[in-house]
């Protein structure tokens, strides 16, 4: 008994031993891991706090004068976060300065127009075009655009046109967090993106003529100014008699004193009061000018004393060789009227020898999958066998007045992957300018480029096969993601949209007019302010 007790004992005592060598050992192991724990960190923050030392650094301040400054600098930013952010180098000072350098005319000129957003962005290939078709060199059109955001700029850049960004910091932006906001903030990069980059450049030595989008150019603006050239440091279109405002759409600044003065008081009023108070950019410019608006109690909070002969400016015509078409705020509404008007460029139309081609669909009820397809095949000839032609898509309706692409295909996110440049809507056929266009129609043979066919291209339906292999698989994600249908076509729908509009309404119809009895306030109406042609311009 007293044998089998000891025994007992004996095995408790080993097991004891070998639980406790066990914990003994794990014990030991997790204080050596968080040594090595606490080591990594203090690496880590030793590193972090050499990375964020402090340094001083030279400054160049050019708002006011050339001399060289030394700031110190509390914290430096990761080199890898700067060096990768394209959209930092195309909205500095050095950037903005070899623009002005490379684009402006031998008098120190340029001129610029301003975009945002993916709807205005798709048509600034045609301002551009229309620029180098009338500006006095074959190659340079002395312009570039001026972007309103990251969308501008990308497609500004994928179509080779000379680019700045206008923007804020990213803490400034990062304020505005609202849909409230949000709809103030487009309003406010524009009238930042007229007032801001004209008093840079101005700053910069340079003369800036900006001319919005919706201005449409017969001759060069430049060789219509003004005279005495000197005698004026702004000159502004007006608006012939509708209100006594002046027309901020197209302006000519040169950079004096007076106007380096002006416009910098004019952007740090913009910025200090633009925002808040749905105020329209020309209002604010034509108050600060002391002209009609200069009585709103609005803008006389802040109206900056100037003596009265510091700032000449004048109202101007330009030889009247431009035509300013008035719009919604929808950029395809807007070049959809200058296109039936002829107002587009010479490579929207087609120029002397056009090369385009298209089918024709008579099936009004073809099935959605066989429209995918079909388009699908299409945009892979053009791309392979086709390249030298603009394709014209096909109507899928029996009537366009009644049935319009737009009511069937969200065109915009389309040509956001097909670029105008080398789509054209069905509309196209129906313009006066291109019924001249002679019309071939001819079966599709693989490996023929018919480059020996001018004119349009009517490849027959049936010999379009829809089995063709794609350049990439990149290709296939872009016929997937830009081929959005909304409905097959019916009469009296709506347009076809699956996004919000971005900068949908017009400054005037958001600020307030407060018993204005001048025109956009009086009568306010789309009848009144859509597109109407105005009697002083040429044909």
């Amino acid at each position: 008994m007293r044998t089998a007790t000891r025994s007992n004992f004996a095995v408790l005592l080993v097991f004891l031993t070998i639980c406790m060598t066990f914990i003994s050992f794990h014990l030991y192991q997790s204080s050596k891991s968080r040594q090595q724990t606490t080591q990594i960190i203090s690496t880590a923050t030793a590193a972090e706090q050499k990375t964020f030392r402090l340094l001083p650094t030279t400054l160049k301040n050019e708002k006011y004068t050339d001399k060289v400054i030394t700031v110190p600098i509390t914290t430096i930013e990761d080199k890898s976060t700067n060096s990768e952010n394209i959209f930092v180098k195309y909205a500095s000072d050095e950037h903005l300065r070899s623009l002005l350098h490379q684009q402006s005319n031998s008098h120190g000129q340029v001129i610029a127009t301003i975009i945002g957003g993916d709807s205005y962005s798709l048509f600034a290939w045609d301002w551009y075009e229309r620029m180098l078709e009338i500006s006095n060199e074959t190659n340079n059109c002395h312009c570039f655009v001026i972007a309103m955001d990251e969308i501008a700029v990308i497609l500004s850049l994928k179509r080779n046109i000379p680019v700045y960004y206008s923007t804020f910091s990213f803490d400034r932006q990062m304020q505005w967090i609202n849909t409230i906001e949000a709809r103030q903030h487009s309003l406010y990069r524009v009238g930042h993106a007229k007032f801001d980059t004209s008093a840079r450049i101005v700053r910069l030595g340079y003369s800036i003529m900006l001319s919005e989008m919706d201005v449409f150019w017969s001759k060069n603006p430049l060789d219509y100014l003004k005279e005495p050239f000197d005698a004026y440091d702004l000159q502004i279109s007006h608006h012939y008699g509708a209100h006594p405002r002046v027309n901020i759409g197209l302006f000519f600044v040169r950079p004096t004193n007076a106007s380096i003065l002006f416009f910098s008081h004019v952007a740090e009023f913009w910025v200090r009061y633009g925002k808040g108070g749905y105020l329209s950019d020309q209002r604010v410019l034509d108050a600060l000018l002391n002209n009609y608006d200069r009585l709103d109690k609005t803008y006389l909070k802040a109206m900056k004393p100037m003596p009265p002969s510091s700032f000449n400016w004048t109202t101007h015509d330009f030889g009247n060789h431009f035509s300013h078409m008035m719009t919604d705020g929808s950029a395809f509404i807007l070049f959809n009227q200058a296109a039936k008007a002829g107002r587009r460029s010479k490579k929207f139309h087609g120029g002397i020898k056009a090369k385009f081609f298209t089918i024709t669909v008579e099936n009004v009820n073809m099935s959605i999958n066989y429209r995918n397809l079909l388009i699908r095949s299409l945009l892979i000839l053009q791309h392979t066998e086709l390249k030298n032609r603009t394709f014209i898509f096909p109507a899928f309706s029996s009537n366009l007045t009644t049935i319009p692409i737009t009511y069937q295909l969200d065109i915009k996110k389309f040509l956001l992957y097909w670029t105008e440049e080398q789509i054209r809507l069905p509309d196209f056929l129906l313009l006066e300018t291109s019924r001249a266009i002679p019309i071939t129609t001819l079966p599709y043979l693989s490996k023929k480029t018919y480059e020996d066919v001018d004119g349009i291209l009517n490849l027959t339906l049936d010999s379009i096969p829809l089995d063709l292999v794609a350049p990439s698989a990149q290709f296939e994600v872009h016929v997937r993601d830009s081929l959005l249908w909304c409905s097959p076509p019916i009469q009296g729908g709506a347009w076809c949209i699956h996004h919000p509009r971005d900068f949908g309404a017009t400054m005037e119809i958001l600020f307030a007019c407060r018993g204005d009895p001048y025109p956009p306030c009086a009568n306010k109406t789309e009848k009144n302010e859509q597109f109407r042609e105005r009697p002083y311009e040429k044909n």
